[in-house]
């Protein structure tokens, strides 16, 4: 490797190191689910992805967003708005594999309570409308909520209660990731 090389590798890793503010990535999971994201921060700006397998209704989903967040110094509330693109393989009634794609809107709000500094309430949701999907896809939703615990300065454990509707254009529908799980969330 030339000095110029090792020159501005050490220049991107640091301009990267001073972009990134936080990331934070989580799991939860049942004995049929498994759910896990990453994000990872560029200030007020997000980039996030993530996946589901659940074995119950034989699907799986993958999506990347991106998005804004903020948060009141010092204060209770945080939250992000943004849009997530998602590739969701499941069966159909008649037992036909289906690959769909579609494009949702949403975002997240996190109350951490004043009195109780460690305890937070968190949801999100987002909405893919039929005219940001592709294939035999009508419309798509999800949405979960969950209370939190900090364990930790950079922890976090809950329980969830989510689910993700997928509505096809014959009208039938698929519930991917319904349910209770036990989850946590580490920032970094």
């Amino acid at each position: 490797m030339t000095q110029l090389q090792k020159a501005l590798l050490v220049a991107f890793g640091l301009t990267g190191s001073t972009l990134v503010s936080a990331s934070n990535a989580s799991v939860n999971l049942t004995n049929d689910i498994i759910n896990g994201d990453a994000t990872i921060n560029f200030g007020n700006f997000a980039v996030s992805g993530g996946g589901t397998y659940d074995e119950d209704s034989n699907s799986s989903i993958a999506y990347v967003g991106i998005g804004v967040e903020d948060a009141e110094p010092n204060g209770p509330l945080q939250a992000g708005i943004g849009v997530r693109g998602s590739l969701i393989d499941t069966d159909t009634e008649d037992d036909e594999n289906t690959l769909a794609a579609a494009v949702g809107l949403g975002g997240w709000y996190r109350y951490t309570l004043p009195q109780a500094n460690r305890l937070s309430i968190y949801g999100s949701g987002y909405y893919s409308p039929e005219i940001l999907t592709l294939t035999e896809l009508d419309h798509t939703y999800t949405y979960e909520i969950r209370g939190e615990y900090m364990t930790m300065r950079n922890a976090r454990a809950y329980v969830r209660y989510g689910k993700t509707v997928v509505v096809f254009d014959d009208g039938t529908h698929k519930n991917i990731n319904t349910g209770i799980s036990v989850g946590a969330t580490v920032d970094f």
